[in-house]
């Protein structure tokens, strides 16, 4: 009985310290993880200044690249979110996940316009000068919108279009509409840590086990930035009055539209019109995924891009 009970002591010492470790020492930890999960896709954290513009990326470079991938993530993220569907990325591909304007390591702007166009000029000067040739992108919520209007304004550049969960097209209201319409609330800005994990529960159907001392730096980095979020989810909502989704016919790239079915922040019931305004578009629907495929199934994401960049290869033969 003794025993049991000293053992019972030094484990629940032990957890304490450990608990109380990982927070006072958590931003350490969040930099080793993200660094843990980089070399694991052979990704590189990198800046750039290009026409007096920042650009902070993950990339992952080789000789020569016949292929490369733009990745490009959603309202509120960052370009980690694209670290574990790197991982499975086939090592001849060339990788550039961006940080987009008013995101992750940018500083924050109050008085700067967050519009799709703007960030469709602050993308084609990065592929122009930076990678210098076509290539396949892939975008997630916001990040669809960039790159679809990308691919429309410019589609000599664009090998294949990849869309996960794309803004752009709302024929169809979602939950977080109803939310924003008739609560006055939006469940995509936190502005408290608790808040940040009640986005968490929102944008995805299936998560993937995150370590708490992860998800405590990612949540006071999103509250730093509520000011600034609101800013650019009111930019965003007004370009959704301007109705950039007449271009997507401009679109000539091979492109897959895939949605998960759980999604509650676009309603996944707009993929159809999504992919009748797209020429050579298919679709894709996920069973128990809500908002951030890519995360919530990233091999099974992965492998979609790659069965879909595989049309533009043997095309280039």
């Amino acid at each position: 009985m003794k025993k049991a009970l000293y053992f019972l002591l030094v484990f629940g010492f032990t957890l304490i310290s450990f608990n109380l470790a990982s927070h006072h020492f958590r931003y350490d930890l969040y930099d080793l993880a993200v660094q843990f999960e980089s070399q694991k896709a052979k990704l590189s954290s990198k800046h750039t200044t290009l026409n007096q513009q920042n650009y902070y990326y993950l990339s992952r470079n080789i000789e020569a690249p016949r292929e490369t991938v733009v990745l490009l993530h959603g309202f509120s993220a960052d370009k980690e979110n694209w670290l574990r569907f790197s991982q499975n990325l086939p090592s001849h591909f060339q990788i550039f996940a961006l940080d987009l304007l008013g995101h992750g390591e940018h500083a924050i702007n109050l008085n700067a316009s967050y519009s799709i166009e703007l960030q469709v000029a602050y993308l084609h000067s990065f592929i122009t000068e930076m990678i210098k040739q076509p290539v396949h992108i892939v975008g997630n919520s916001m990040g669809g919108a960039i790159a679809s209007l990308y691919a429309a304004t410019y589609p000599d550049e664009v090998k294949t279009l990849m869309l996960i969960s794309p803004a752009g097209v709302h024929d169809f209201p979602s939950l977080m509409d109803h939310m924003i319409n008739k609560q006055g609330t939006n469940p995509l800005i936190a502005s408290s840590n608790e808040q940040f994990f009640d986005v968490i529960d929102f944008v995805m159907q299936d998560q993937p086990f995150i370590p708490d001392a992860i998800l405590r730096v990612q949540a006071e980095k999103s509250v730093a930035r509520f000011t600034l979020n609101q800013k650019i989810f009111s930019d965003i909502r007004l370009d959704l009055k301007k109705n950039l989704d007449k271009a997507f016919s401009l679109i000539k790239a091979p492109t897959l539209i895939m949605w998960g079915k759980e999604d509650r922040v676009i309603n996944v019931e707009n993929i159809q019109r999504y992919a009748q305004l797209i020429p050579n578009a298919q679709s894709e629907i996920l069973e128990d995924v809500g908002h951030l495929a890519m995360i919530e199934t990233p091999k099974l994401a992965a492998q979609a891009f790659i069965n879909l960049s595989s049309v533009s290869e043997h095309s280039e033969k």
